[in-house]
């Protein structure tokens, strides 16, 4: 008998330990409250039992009435023991126990039981009474479908769907829900990818946009201003002075005073840009005995000055201007002092100089774009100055390399660590030059030498071994052929380029362009505009099979190019043949494709719109002077690219009003539309676009001569319009 009790008992604790590791099923208990239970309802427990036999209860976010509870269940009572037969006694019979019931077998719960207050109806898949869901459960439907909110994703999930969309696209989700909103606009990175931009609008506080960011609870840190007239007073200064970072002024009219006031709240200034505003140092006249402080305070959090376009500011404004941030790290006088006489541009870049001296040991960032008097001496300067390490230069260097000691040779044997190096348009760069920069920068990252005319084959030799390249532009680079692109620029060697470009080169060959889609075939950018003898119907093919994150494609005035280029349709020759397979691609396979610029194909017809243009998130389309498109090829685009934003069919004699009605009405979003010298647009397209195209900012008419002189009158009621080029 005692073995027999050893082994039932050896039996149940394999069995509570079963429970543990796999749990029974649960069932659904309303519990209408908590309560301790009285001492007489309390039942002796074993210690190994009691995990298993209390109840637990997983609650949810929100309070509600209905819990999971572990249904307990009930204790086996013990065996109980015979006693011994009486020596001499009659023997007693043996009474079997009755035979044990098997518990009930439990089922798991299903949705639609837990649930018990609604009748269900599965015939019709209606229930029969309404009855109000839970907070908790507002993803459900009475139906017990589940509908997705995306409102309710989590922030994590909403972010990382943003950072794979444009940012046209991130606002335009940002609309849609208070949530998305929030995401679109106050996560770190997409605010530093925010500007405000103010164009030709009235400034003031009662001025309709402008009131509305000064009684704004956000605050706006890059702003940019274009052709404004800062004539009246505003508060938007004082209120949001402190958080602003970055200002742009373009071609702006502004005095003194005004200016002064408006700089005295931007202490947390970190980027000022004056962009040809003459009018400000016009009517700003400083004499030069006088030691009137131009800035009564100092803006030390200022790394960044540009006085790009401005020509009538003298020496005194700048030294005044240099002195007010001590702690500038990049300089841009590009474009400066044209309309000074001699002496005043080498007194004026002799300050540069001294600037640049004085901060050397924070300066990273020179532009001296178009600025007169720049010669062999500026370089020597540039090259005196110890301690100087810059990362960005932009210079166009325009005299002819010296044959003794030049200094542009000793400039970059110095300066090692460049990154970014910008010589567009330097005449003077040669071969020699070209090779230093490449032995003694290996850190490049930019490399821009478009229009420098005197490079040749023999300047490019080891340009593939800069590592870091990632941005190239050789446009209008004649003299380096094709053999020299081919063999010292591409090489044989998969490499990371983003951006290439190579607009004006009529030297390459088709072999050349197919080894450039080989190699770089992460290109993001490709420029191959007016290179009408090398861009054909192939080399079309090649982009579409290779270059799969491209996102702007330029082959403007490329003649060569037909249908058969961008549709894959009727090819004389297959892209690609073995054996018996061919096959060859339609231009919408490059699905991250957001600019395409195709204007001046003249053999380009309403038979790519039909069948090869599909992008339905296709941003900007340029397809002016492409003769032969008409309403059937504009019918198909405005419906596989819904999301244009910019539309140009300049010189598009076939377009009439029913494109027009056809543009008006499907794309939405549209904020730039060309039609200049369509001649057959009249007044009826004119409304058409006043009815539909509510997000219209400018509009290009130039040209179309059935159109009224009144167009802005009536187009007012279209409230972003900002300018109607129409003569």
């Amino acid at each position: 008998m005692e073995t027999k009790n050893t082994h039932l008992i050896k039996l149940r604790e394999m069995k509570e330990l079963m429970d543990l590791i796999n749990p029974p099923p649960v069932f659904i208990e309303k519990i209408p409250e908590f309560r301790k239970k009285k001492p007489e309802d309390e039942q002796p427990r074993s210690s190994r039992s009691r995990l298993w036999r209390t109840k637990k209860i997983i609650d949810y976010t929100n309070p509600i009435e209905d819990v999971l509870v572990r249904k307990p269940q009930p204790k086996p009572e013990p065996p109980k023991a015979s006693k011994p037969p009486r020596p001499g006694g009659r023997k007693t019979k043996k009474v079997e126990a009755p035979p044990e019931e098997a518990p009930p077998i439990e089922r798991r719960v299903s949705f639609i039981d837990s649930m018990p207050n609604i009748l269900w109806n599965f015939n019709q898949g209606k229930p029969i009474e309404q009855v109000e869901i839970p907070k908790w459960m507002e993803p459900f439907d009475t139906t017990g479908l589940f509908e997705p909110r995306y409102d309710l994703l989590p922030m994590e999930l909403i972010l990382i769907i943003f950072k794979q969309i444009t940012t046209s696209d991130r606002l335009a989700a940002g609309e849609t829900c208070s949530r998305w909103n929030e995401a679109s606009h106050y996560y770190g990175p997409f605010l530093d990818q925010t500007y405000y931009h103010f164009d030709r609008v009235e400034y003031g506080d009662h001025t309709v946009p402008f009131k509305y960011f000064t009684q704004g609870f956000r605050y706006y840190p890059r702003l940019v201003f274009t052709q404004v007239e800062f004539n009246k007073h505003s508060d938007f200064w004082e209120v949001h002075g402190l958080w602003i970072t970055e200002l742009t002024l373009r071609s702006c009219v502004i005095r003194k005073k005004k200016f002064l006031s408006i700089m005295r709240n931007l202490l947390n200034l970190r980027r000022l840009e004056l962009m040809q505003c003459d009018e400000l140092f016009k009517n700003w006249t400083i004499e030069y005995n006088t030691q009137e402080p131009m800035f009564p305070f100092f803006l030390l959090c200022l790394k960044h000055l540009s006085l790009s376009g401005c020509d009538y500011f003298n020496e005194f404004h700048f030294e005044r201007f240099i002195t007010m941030a001590p702690n500038l790290q990049s300089i841009d006088v590009s474009n400066c002092f044209i309309n000074l006489y001699l002496s005043k541009r080498i007194t004026m870049l002799d300050r540069v100089m001294k600037l640049i001296s004085r901060n050397r040991h924070l300066m990273k960032c020179v532009n001296l774009t178009d600025t007169p008097c720049v010669d062999d001496f500026t370089w020597h300067l540039l090259c005196d100055i110890e301690g100087l390490r810059l990362t960005h230069f932009t210079m166009a260097y325009s005299e002819r390399v010296p044959l003794k000691e030049p200094g542009i040779i000793r400039f970059f044997t110095i300066q090692t660590e460049l990154t970014h190096l910008d010589l567009t348009s330097s005449i003077g760069l040669n071969d020699e030059c070209m090779q230093i920069i490449i032995t003694s920068c290996p850190l490049l990252h930019t490399l821009k030498i478009r229009r420098c005319w005197l490079l040749s084959d023999e300047g490019v030799v080891d340009m593939h071994t800069l590592q870091h390249l990632r941005v190239l532009d050789i446009s209008s680079c004649e003299r380096i052929s094709d053999f020299g692109i081919n063999t010292f620029i591409v090489g044989r060697r998969h490499r990371e380029m983003h951006e290439l470009y190579l607009s004006l080169l009529n030297n390459l060959s088709d072999s050349t362009m197919y080894y450039i889609m080989v190699t770089f075939q992460n290109l993001q950018i490709l420029d191959l505009d007016s290179t009408a003898n090398s861009v054909t119907d192939e080399t079309i093919q090649y982009i579409i099979c290779y270059l799969h994150n491209l996102r702007h494609l330029n082959v403007i005035a490329c003649t060569k190019i037909t249908d058969a280029g961008f549709t894959g349709i009727d090819l004389p020759q297959k892209t690609f043949a073995i054996w018996d397979i061919e096959e060859t691609f339609s231009i919408d396979r490059l699905k991250k494709l957001r600019i395409l610029k195709v204007s001046g194909c003249y053999k380009l017809t309403d038979f790519s719109l039909r069948y090869a243009f599909k992008f339905m998130e296709l941003k900007e389309l340029s397809l002016s002077r492409c003769h032969q498109l008409s309403k059937q090829g504009i019918e198909k685009l405005v419906t596989n690219c819904p999301a244009l934003e910019y539309l140009d069919l300049s010189e598009c004699p076939n377009i009439n009003d029913n494109c027009v009605e056809l543009i008006a009405q499907n794309l939405k979003r549209l904020s730039t539309l060309k039609l200049a010298n369509c001649p057959l647009v009249s007044e009826v397209g004119l409304g058409y676009i006043s009815e539909y195209c509510k997000n219209l900012k400018y509009l290009y008419v130039r040209g179309c001569f059935k159109l009224p002189p009144d167009i802005s009158e009536r187009l007012a009621n279209i409230t972003t319009l900002r300018q109607v080029y129409k003569s």
